[in-house]
C-alpha cells in the first residue's frame, strides 16, 4: 500500500446501501452522466448500471470489463483527467481518507460537476463513541490506527467535510449514518439494540453536497 493512493478498493454493505438510498432519491435521469471516483473494483459501478445506461469509474489502476462501465486510470492526488462540468453525479465511497489532499479533490469533483450537479462522499465517522473512546485511550481515531496505516491518512470530522465542501464553491446538503457500528472488542453491533443509530452508533457517514 502505498500512501496517499487508493487502488483497487471495496466498501462494506451498509455503505453501499447508504449511497444506494441516497442515490435512488435523487431520481436522475436513465442517461446522466455519473462517475465512481476511486471506485476501486467496481463493487457500487455495477450497483449504478442498474439506474443509468453508462457509468464513469476512475481509480488507480482499474481491472474492470464491461461494456456499460467506462474506465480512467489516475491519480486522485492529482488533476482529475474530465473536462470541466462533466458530470450530473460524482460518487465517492471511502475514498478521501486515503487522500494526501482531501480539499484540492473536493475541488476536482467541484469543477468536473455540471451546475446543479450532486456529489456524494463516505468516509469514516470520527465522532462515533467508539472512535472518541478510541481517541481517548489510544490516542488515534478507530480507524486511523497503525494497523489501518499507510491507508487511512487523512481523518475529517463532519464540520471538516463540510467547510471543505463550501470552500470548493458547492453547496453542502446532508450527512447521513450508516447506522451501523462494531462494538469495541467485539464483533457485534450496536444495532443488536434497534434504538442505537445515528451519529454515536455508526462506523461510518456520507455527505451530500450540490453545485448550485
Amino acid at each position: 500500500m502505498r500512501i496517499g493512493i487508493q487502488d483497487q478498493g471495496f466498501s462494506s454493505d451498509p455503505i453501499y446501501r447508504l449511497a444506494d438510498r441516497i442515490i435512488r432519491s435523487w431520481n436522475l435521469p436513465y442517461t446522466s452522466m455519473v462517475l465512481d471516483l476511486g471506485g476501486g473494483a467496481a463493487h457500487f459501478a455495477k450497483t449504478l448500471t442498474n439506474y443509468f445506461e453508462y457509468v464513469h469509474l476512475m481509480d488507480f489502476a482499474p481491472i474492470v470489463r464491461s461494456e456499460r462501465i467506462m474506465c480512467s486510470s489516475g491519480n486522485l492526488n492529482d488533476t482529475l483527467p474530465y473536462s470541466d462540468g462533466t458530470f450530473d453525479a460524482v460518487v465517492s465511497l471511502e475514498v478521501i481518507e486515503h487522500l494526501e489532499n482531501p480539499r484540492h479533490f473536493v475541488r476536482e469533483i467541484e469543477r468536473i460537476l455540471k451546475v446543479n450537479g450532486r456529489c456524494l462522499i463516505t468516509t469514516p465517522n470520527q465522532t462515533s463513541l467508539a472512535s472518541k473512546l478510541c481517541l481517548l485511550l489510544r490516542d488515534q481515531f478507530q480507524h486511523f490506527q497503525d494497523s489501518c496505516y499507510p491507508a487511512h491518512i487523512t481523518a475529517l470530522v463532519p464540520i471538516d467535510l463540510q467547510r471543505i465542501t463550501v470552500e470548493a464553491g458547492l453547496t453542502f446538503e446532508s450527512v447521513t449514518y450508516t447506522d451501523n457500528g462494531r462494538i469495541p472488542g467485539t464483533e457485534k453491533t450496536w444495532q443488536i439494540f434497534p434504538f442505537l443509530t445515528g451519529k454515536w452508533f455508526s462506523d461510518n457517514l456520507a455527505i451530500v453536497a450540490v453545485k448550485a
